[in-house]
């Protein structure tokens, strides 16, 4: 779902940089079977950044990398037709917009974002508490407005 989140992302560029934002950056944990090249090419057309040490994880986990659900949680989310949990419905909103996800490398780490001032301190961060959650856009406008 990371795919999804991206691509909208990167269809607000001009609506950041109008806001303030001098650099927008994606970071990354992996480059498995050319999966950034990909990633760049069809969903982010900006900076890409490799975190392997997962420096960026922990910090919007509070120290430790944050994983909602591991795979017998997900399997159960999944396999539970009653299952009316905010993951699922992240789901399924992102199968209804047709962003190809696949089954490459970790994904149980979450992700997110954050909004640095020009000294580098953090003016807004969002952590995925359920995968698939995503930063709304106008909080990232308006914590860009806020940092210059």
């Amino acid at each position: 779902m990371c795919r999804e989140e991206a691509k909208e992302a990167a269809a607000r560029f001009d609506d950041y940089k109008a806001a303030g934002a001098t650099r927008v950056v994606a970071l990354v944990k992996e480059d498995l079977e050319k999966e950034v090249e990909e990633f760049q090419r069809d969903y982010w057309t900006g900076e890409v950044l490799m975190d392997k040490e997962n420096n960026f994880y922990k910090a919007l986990g509070g120290g430790d990398v944050w994983q909602p659900v591991g795979i017998l949680g997900f399997l159960a989310v999944m396999l539970n037709p009653w299952s009316t949990s905010k993951l699922k419905a992240n789901i399924k909103r992102n199968q209804a917009k047709k962003v190809p996800g696949n089954m490459v490398g970790e994904g149980f780490i979450a992700g997110g974002c954050y909004v640095l001032n020009k000294s580098g301190d953090p003016v807004f961060s969002h952590l995925e508490e359920n995968f698939g959650d995503h930063a709304k856009p106008e909080d990232v406008i308006q914590a860009l407005k806020s940092a210059v």
